[in-house]
């Protein structure tokens, strides 16, 4: 089963450590080693985001405002057995140590 671990954190009460670069280096060494891994991705910071709604027209603003708190830094996309397992990634995620990692089940369309 794919699940999509997004990892986020609110940057105005914290961020990532000067050090982190290699506890992400080894998760992600974790993660391919075990046969786990599908797709990983960081994101720019949310100042280089666009932010679209569509209601009554079309509205596209620069940065994410509107949307306060947490924002998504990235994602990790993994291969396992079942939710358990999914979230005893999420658990080691560097980002889980001061942010938060979302747990979510990726829809298989091909049946």
């Amino acid at each position: 089963m794919k699940f999509a671990l997004l990892y986020q954190y609110d940057p105005t009460q914290t961020g990532p450590a000067d050090d982190e670069v290699q506890d992400w280096l080894e998760f992600d060494k974790q993660v391919r080693d075990a046969g786990a891994f599908v797709y990983e991705a960081g994101f720019h910071g949310v100042d280089a985001a666009r932010r679209v709604t569509v209601r009554d027209g079309v509205s596209a603003a620069e940065g994410v405002s509107g949307r306060p708190g947490e924002v998504i830094a990235g994602l990790y996309v993994v291969d396992v057995a079942d939710l358990d397992a999914a979230t005893a990634l999420a658990e080691q995620l560097p980002t889980a140590r001061y942010g938060a990692v979302e747990v979510r089940e990726v829809v298989d369309y091909a049946g």
